[in-house]
């Protein structure tokens, strides 16, 4: 599939979709985009035509990095709360991805 995509698909979009899932993945574990992948997009040339076009494609790929993301910090708090019942950790309340598909469309709200 991604062979595929990438014979097919200019490198505007690639590299579009690519910055567009690394702010969703970024926002989702708490990092601060600020405005670089705007301006990254910018600098190939995307803009929101492109990014709603591409959305489909960023969330799908967003959402697998997230679930292989979610499952370890799940773990630590299944772990923790044994041990802790009434606390959640503050690196698992931090950290907690968002659904991925509801992630992608409020954080591309904010490229676009």
């Amino acid at each position: 599939m991604h062979a595929s995509r990438r014979t097919t698909t200019t490198k505007t979009v690639r590299e579009t979709e690519a910055e567009a899932v690394a702010f969703v993945v970024g926002k989702a574990i708490g990092l601060e985009m600020a405005s670089s992948s705007a301006d990254y997009i910018a600098l190939y040339h995307g803009n929101a035509s492109l990014l709603a076009e591409s959305l489909e494609v960023v969330q799908q790929t967003a959402g697998v990095i997230l679930a292989a993301l979610e499952n370890p910090f799940e773990q630590k708090a299944q772990e923790e709360s044994t041990t802790e019942p009434a606390r959640e950790s503050r690196r698992t309340r931090r950290h907690r991805p968002q659904s991925a598909d509801a992630e992608a469309s409020e954080s591309l709200a904010e490229v676009a």
